[in-house]
């Protein structure tokens, strides 16, 4: 149980680094594929555009996404950590002598 909790927090670490990478640095999409550079969204050139959009709503999408899910990650942590033995506390112990 603990190694899939552990290649579950590593696999939701690679992911959103990834989202938020490409959310951020679309710009670097239209440099790579010029032919992508042409038309227009909303009468904004394609390639200024779709940079500012997804690095402000997509950004934010991607952190309120990653929010949710590492809230849910914890919950499943807690409850893993509820599962074991629990530990005898010995700082109680040792402010009673």
């Amino acid at each position: 149980m603990k190694e899939k909790i552990y290649k579950k927090e590593i696999r939701i670490t690679i992911i959103f680094t990834v989202l938020l990478l490409l959310t951020g640095h679309s710009a670097s999409i239209f440099v790579l594929f010029p032919g992508l550079q042409q038309g227009t969204l909303w009468g904004f050139p394609i390639q200024y555009i779709i940079p500012i959009l997804l690095g402000w709503f997509g950004i934010a999408a991607v952190c309120l996404a990653m929010t949710l899910v590492c809230n849910k990650f914890d919950d499943e942590m807690a409850e893993y950590v509820k599962t074991l033995a629990p530990e005898t506390d010995t700082s109680t112990e040792n402010t009673q002598k």
